[in-house]
């Protein structure tokens, strides 16, 4: 089950370009974008950042 960059923009109350450019690991998002997009996913910040890692 995914979403797409729009829902995840919509519900991380961030751009959907933005959205796309974190995706494609091409900008660097703050703490605070990073907290909101874990919370739109339904993750622990740490959750999110363990993914980046593998």
């Amino acid at each position: 089950m995914g979403i797409t960059q729009e829902e995840l923009a919509d519900r991380a109350g961030i751009d959907r370009t933005y959205a796309s450019q974190l995706e494609r690991a091409i900008a660097n998002p703050s703490l605070t974008v990073l907290c909101k997009v874990a919370d739109a996913l339904d993750l622990t910040l740490i959750d999110l950042l363990s993914d980046c890692a593998a």
